[in-house]
């Protein structure tokens, strides 16, 4: 598997699989496909806004913690 190219993508990834959600169970929930959530994560797309208010909420970390502004480890 492709580690996310961006750092938003890589905090998504990771909050998503530390909640123990697949990228299916999230597309469900925040009305988006498969391959869109995949897209987020590897940092081909950006979220709007609306869509990253609600993935935040689906695996428990807040906006803020997704979008803070620090590098993450390789």
């Amino acid at each position: 598997m492709s580690r996310p190219s961006s750092i938003l993508g890589c905090r998504i990834q990771d909050a998503r699989q530390a909640a123990g959600l697949s990228r299916e169970q999230v597309a469900v929930d925040v009305g988006k496909s498969w391959a869109t959530i995949r897209a987020y994560e590897l940092g081909t797309a950006t979220p709007p806004v609306y869509v990253l208010v609600d993935i935040a909420q689906l695996v428990g970390r807040s906006i803020d913690d997704l979008l803070r502004d620090e590098q993450v480890p390789a």
